[in-house]
């Protein structure tokens, strides 16, 4: 007789690996800001599809996160930018009109769910969050949550609701695997916001690349001490 499965579901996250990061030509390619000798995010990228590619297989719900801006959010500016203050220029302009500016809020192509994937709006309503939640789950569907801020849970007035909605809909508290970039301000929103709704979180460190703002003893080490399980693309979860 098998042994029922008695592991914790598990929910893949997948934060921001979208072109205007991830590619040297992106319009906010992740790369230390303090360090001109860092060839930034590239050197994640075979991590991060290791880890998405696991997910798929080891996972029962992979979400993707994505900056999904306008003109006008509060973290884009035109004129001054500046990463120490939480601002910067145009980047994933998924809203504008402008072709060009859409791409570069696009997944990259290793790790694009394809047209199958299932899409969050930014403005979408609380319920239509839970309604997206359910079919993520009974049609194993990956998600795409677009994001105006930081934080998903700031950028996405129905985040909250959609994450509790996956919990019921997969019965237990999840664990949630979670690579990405940057490891200091979008993966940290969604890492600490995570830990703030007391889930049980594990971060795959080679699979997420730094601007450089933060350090080890912001980032991995104060989501050790909060509870958080760091590991390798290797072996994303035992």
């Amino acid at each position: 007789m098998t042994a029922p499965d008695t592991r914790a579901p598990r929910i893949g996250w997948v934060v921001d690996v979208q072109h205007d990061f991830m590619n040297p030509e992106g319009r906010l390619y992740v790369r230390n800001l303090f360090d001109a000798t860092d060839a930034g995010a590239v050197q994640a990228t075979s991590a991060i599809v290791r880890t998405v590619e696991w997910m798929r297989v080891h996972c029962d719900v992979v979400v993707y996160t994505g900056d999904w801006h306008a003109y006008g959010d509060r973290e884009i500016d035109t004129v001054s930018p500046d990463a120490t203050k939480g601002t910067y220029p145009p980047h994933c302009m998924g809203m504008s009109v402008d072709v060009e500016e859409q791409r570069g809020a696009a997944l990259i192509a290793e790790i694009d769910p394809g047209p199958g994937a299932l899409v969050l709006a930014r403005d979408a309503s609380e319920a239509h969050a839970r309604h997206v939640a359910q079919r993520v789950v009974t049609e194993r569907r990956a998600v795409f949550v677009q994001k105006r801020e930081f934080s998903v849970f700031e950028g996405n007035a129905a985040a909250d609701a959609f994450v509790t909605a996956l919990h019921d809909a997969l019965g237990a508290p999840p664990e949630y695997i979670v690579c990405g970039v940057a490891t200091d301000v979008c993966v940290k929103q969604a890492v600490d916001g995570l830990l703030d709704r007391q889930a049980r979180v594990t971060v795959v460190r080679d699979a997420t690349w730094s601007l450089g703002l933060l350090g080890d003893a912001d980032t991995f080490d104060v989501w050790r001490r909060r509870g958080a399980r760091i590991t390798h693309s290797a072996t994303p979860a035992e």
